[in-house]
Parts: C-alpha cells; sequence; structure tokens
C-alpha cells in the first residue's frame, strides 16, 4: 500500500514536470488558449530532447551516472523556477478554468477519470514479461547499481568494450535510471508502475484532443470516442499492432512510439489542416522527432514514414510545396540516426568504452 501510494506521488510529479516544461513553450502562444494538455504532451517531448542534450556528453566522457543525476536534478529545479516565474499567472487562470470545465460538465469528467483508472489498473496489475521489456528494466537497474551508463550489458551484466550504437541514443532507460537515483525508486517499481501510468495518462491526453479536434470540443462525442478508441485498444491487441505494445510492454520505449508519436502526428495532421504555416505545431513535429530517438531507435525509421504519410497528404490538399520542405527538416535527426547507425553497422566507426 506505502509503495502505490508512493507510486501515485511519482506520477503526479512526473506529469507536473512535463507540465512545467511544456509551458516554458505553450505559454509563449499568441492568440492560443493556454491548455494543461498540450503543455504536457510538448513538455514530454521537450523534457527528453534536454536530457539528451545533456546525457551524451556526459556518457562520452565516462561520467558517472550519480553525476548526471546531480545536473539534471539541477535542471528540472531550474526550469520549476523559470515557468513558475514567466506562467504563474496562466497556471492560475488555467486551474480556475478547469475547475470551471469540470463543475460544467461533472459526468463527462467523471467519466474521463474511470475510463482512465481502470486501464491503468488492468494493465498495471497485469503480468508482463518479454525480452524487450527486461531490456528497460535491466538497463534502469544496471545503470543505477553500476553507476555508468551503457557500459554494462543489462541482459548479463558483463562490460561492453565499445557502445552498442543501437541503444546509444535511446536514453529512455538511462533517464528512468536517473530518476531512480533522485527519488530512491526501485528500477521494477519505477518501470513498471510508475512510468506505465505516465504513459497509459499521456496516451489518453492525446486521444483526448483527437476527440475534442474532431468533434469541435464537444465533451458528449469526444467520451464516445475514447470509450471505443480504449475498448478497440483491449481487443485489437496482437503482434501486428501498436495495441500489443500498449496493452502488455507499455512501459517499453517502442510503446510510446506507436501508441503516443504516432497518433501525437495525427493531431498535428488536423491542425495543420486549419493552419499549414503555424510554426508552433512544426516546431513540435521537431522536437518529437529529435524526442522519439531517446525513446526508441526504431522511431528513426518509423516516424519519418509516418510524418511523410500525413504530411505527403497535406501538401496533395494544399498544393504548399513548403510543408514538403519542412516536413524534410523535421525528419533530418531521424535520418542522421540511421546513417549513423549503417556507418557503424558497416564498421567504418566505433566508439570504445572505458572499464568501470
Amino acid at each position: 500500500m506505502v509503495i502505490r501510494f508512493y507510486s501515485f506521488l511519482a506520477v503526479i510529479l512526473n506529469i507536473l514536470i512535463y507540465f512545467v516544461f511544456g509551458s516554458l513553450i505553450t505559454g509563449r502562444l499568441q492568440k492560443r488558449r493556454f491548455s494543461a494538455t498540450l503543455s504536457v504532451i510538448t513538455g514530454f517531448f521537450l523534457y527528453y530532447v534536454l536530457f539528451e542534450l545533456i546525457c551524451i556528453p556526459m556518457t562520452l566522457s565516462f561520467r558517472p551516472l550519480h553525476f548526471l543525476s546531480s545536473i539534471w536534478a539541477g535542471v528540472l529545479v531550474l526550469a520549476f523556477i523559470i515557468s513558475a516565474a514567466v506562467n504563474h499567472k496562466k497556471w492560475r487562470v488555467l486551474l480556475r478554468e478547469s475547475l470551471g470545465f469540470i463543475k460544467a460538465h461533472p459526468f463527462f469528467s467523471l467519466f474521463l477519470l474511470i475510463l482512465t483508472a481502470t486501464e491503468i489498473i488492468i494493465i498495471v496489475g497485469c503480468y508482463q514479461f518479454t525480452l524487450d521489456a527486461s531490456f528497460y528494466v535491466g538497463t534502469a537497474n544496471t545503470s543505477l547499481v553500476t553507476d555508468s551508463m551503457n557500459i554494462y550489458n543489462p541482459y548479463t551484466g558483463m562490460w561492453q568494450d565499445h557502445f552498442e550504437m543501437r541503444y546509444f541514443f535511446a536514453n529512455y532507460a538511462i533517464n528512468d535510471a536517473v530518476m531512480c537515483y533522485l527519488t530512491g525508486f526501485h528500477p521494477l517499481v519505477w518501470t513498471k508502475t510508475v512510468m506505465e501510468t505516465v504513459v497509459i495518462i499521456l496516451v489518453n491526453m492525446v486521444i483526448y484532443r483527437i476527440g475534442m479536434a474532431l468533434f469541435k470540443g464537444e465533451p458528449g462525442k469526444t467520451g464516445v470516442f475514447m470509450f471505443f478508441a480504449i475498448y478497440i485498444s483491449f481487443f485489437f491487441s496482437t503482434i501486428y499492432t501498436a495495441q500489443e505494445f500498449f496493452i502488455t510492454r507499455t512501459y517499453e520505449g517502442k510503446t510510446l512510439i506507436g501508441s503516443l508519436v504516432i497518433p501525437l502526428i495525427f493531431l498535428v495532421y488536423i491542425k495543420l489542416l486549419e493552419d499549414p504555416g503555424y510554426p508552433f505545431y512544426w516546431g513540435l513535429l521537431l522536437l518529437m522527432s529529435v524526442g522519439s530517438l531517446v525513446l526508441s531507435n526504431s522511431a528513426s525509421m518509423i516516424f519519418p514514414a509516418a510524418l511523410g504519410i500525413f504530411m505527403l497528404t497535406l501538401f496533395f490538399i494544399k498544393k504548399d510545396f513548403r510543408i514538403l520542405i519542412k516536413t524534410a527538416l523535421v525528419v533530418l535527426p531521424c535520418v542522421l540516426s540511421i546513417l549513423s547507425y549503417v556507418l557503424y553497422v558497416k564498421g567504418y566507426y566505433v566508439i570504445h568504452t572505458m572499464p568501470g
């Protein structure tokens, strides 16, 4: 019971951190209503982009995990101070608006709460184990125990004489290790309870925003849309669908690519249909492009493919070549990631590690 209570607090902490980071961007938008869900979603990707920018130099210089954790703790505190200083008025307005929305739509709000809670209870409470899943727990635990990053094999605990470039940029699990160091959580609890719950909430936020966009802000229709979207997830779970990852491998980076990133691309596509030149959504796509690489190396291929499908459609509708140019710039980080991995596999370079 105590673990569950602290896990609940850790989930709230994660959502709050993403909100604080996202507010640094969404709080600057002009003529747009300040949104809690959009801030959390934006902040999630900004969080991992900034973490990557700090983590990679630390990894290459063979700094210990506790040093990275101390630096990252400072970044979190600084982000909160800056965001609170520039956004506190908008936060107060948002709180009043949110309470007003709940008061105006009590049944819809309760429905969303019950729907999300049911998902969390079922998914988190189920037995989950795959070799890939053990990689995320193993990486976080090995990094924490050895006070290092990507130097020891998470399956065997053996020292690796070089960095495996398939995972070098995918530091999602390293962030789990950092947060475990800062909070005292065991990696098994953090990954399979805390982050699993966080992923479910984030995915539901995207589904909610898609519903509100499709049905012009009507809560009733959005609620029905969310119910069937989640219902399908539970009954369309095969190895060939993203739902299989969402239901049985929720805390894996690949799950976030299939269940969060791709639906979010669709949401951005809907918004760009209204205004294809709006810079915020192109900036969000760039954040997603880089941030997705931190979640899973698979994003280097999946993200450009998914984005290309939607943006090519947008191009044919709007007949604007700038859409193709912006799309090419957005997917450039993924292309560079693919090129880096191909060169590594072909033996053109290798980055050696140091013994612990």
